[in-house]
C-alpha cells in the first residue's frame, strides 16, 4: 500500500461542527465555497457576491441569507475591504473551531493536492472562472452606449474586476450610464476602456441637456440664431451658401 497518494482535485475543509449546526444546506454549500477561496494563514476570503452565488447555483439574496446564518453560529466573521474613501467587497474569515481559529491542525485553509494544481494562485480570492468573465463582459459590452476598441474595453474590464471586487457595482454603473436620460451624442460618450479604466461607475448623471440640443450651451440661452439681428447673418450665410442656420421654407430653403 502506498504511503501517499496523487490527486488532481480542489477541496475544502468543513468542520464537522458546521456541518452538524442548525443552519440551511445552503449555509454549509456557502462555507465549503469560501474555504475554497480562503488563504491558508488568514483564513480571509473576499470573493465577489456573484462569483459565490453562480457556484453556489443561487441568488446574490440568498447568499446573504446563508452567510448571516454562518455569522450567528460563529462560523464567518465578515466586515469590509477598504479602499479609499469606501469598501469595495466584504471579508469573510473561517472559525475552524466554535469562537476561534483551531491553531492545533496545520494548513486549514483551502489546501491543493500536490498535482497540476499547485500552480493555481489560490489566494488570489477575487478571482472568477473564465467562462463567468466571459458572460460578464458580454453583458457589460452590449450595456455600454458605445462599441468602440472591443480588444481594449475586454482587458479594461477585468482588470476593473480585479480592482473592484465585486463586478455587480461596474454593471450597475454602466446600466445608470445606458439609461441616462441625458446621454450626449455618442462621440462625447467615452471609449469603454476609459470609462472603465478612471472608474467611470462613481461619475455622477449628465447634466440636463439644454433643449436646442446644442453642446456647452446654458439651459435658458439663447442659440446663436436666435439673438437680435441673428436671421440677417444666417441670411448673408444662405447668400454664400451656407444653409445650417436656415429654417425650412425660409430665404426660399427646402
Amino acid at each position: 500500500m502506498r504511503n501517499s497518494i496523487d490527486a488532481d482535485i480542489r477541496f475544502s475543509i468543513v468542520p464537522e461542527w458546521v456541518t452538524d449546526a442548525d443552519v440551511s444546506d445552503r449555509a454549509v454549500r456557502v462555507y465549503t465555497i469560501l474555504a475554497r477561496y480562503a488563504d491558508n494563514d488568514t483564513l480571509q476570503a473576499f470573493p465577489s457576491r456573484d462569483l459565490i452565488a453562480a457556484r453556489a447555483r443561487c441568488h446574490v439574496k440568498s447568499v446573504d441569507r446563508a452567510v448571516e446564518e454562518l455569522i450567528t453560529i460563529g462560523a464567518v466573521v465578515k466586515s469590509h475591504r477598504k479602499a479609499g474613501n469606501g469598501y469595495i467587497s466584504n471579508v469573510y474569515t473561517l472559525r475552524r473551531i466554535p469562537g476561534g481559529r483551531d491553531t492545533t491542525v496545520p494548513r486549514v485553509g483551502t489546501p491543493v493536492s500536490p498535482g497540476r494544481d499547485t500552480t493555481v494562485p489560490l489566494t488570489r480570492t477575487t478571482e472568477l472562472e473564465p467562462e463567468n468573465y466571459k458572460a460578464l463582459f458580454d453583458s457589460f459590452w452590449e450595456s455600454y452606449p458605445k462599441h468602440l476598441q472591443k480588444g481594449e474595453a475586454r482587458k479594461a474590464f477585468y482588470k476593473a474586476v480585479q480592482r473592484v471586487g465585486d463586478p455587480q457595482v461596474i454593471m450597475d454603473g454602466v446600466m445608470r450610464l445606458a439609461n441616462d436620460p441625458n446621454l450626449p451624442p455618442k462621440q462625447f460618450i467615452p471609449y469603454p476602456a476609459t470609462w472603465l479604466n478612471r472608474d467611470g461607475w462613481d461619475d455622477e448623471p449628465f447634466p440636463e441637456r439644454d433643449p436646442l440640443g446644442i453642446p456647452g450651451v446654458t439651459r435658458g440661452m439663447k442659440g446663436p440664431a436666435e439673438v437680435p439681428d441673428a436671421r440677417a447673418w444666417v441670411k448673408a450665410m444662405h447668400d454664400i451658401g451656407e444653409h445650417w442656420e436656415c429654417r425650412e421654407g425660409e430665404f426660399g430653403c427646402k
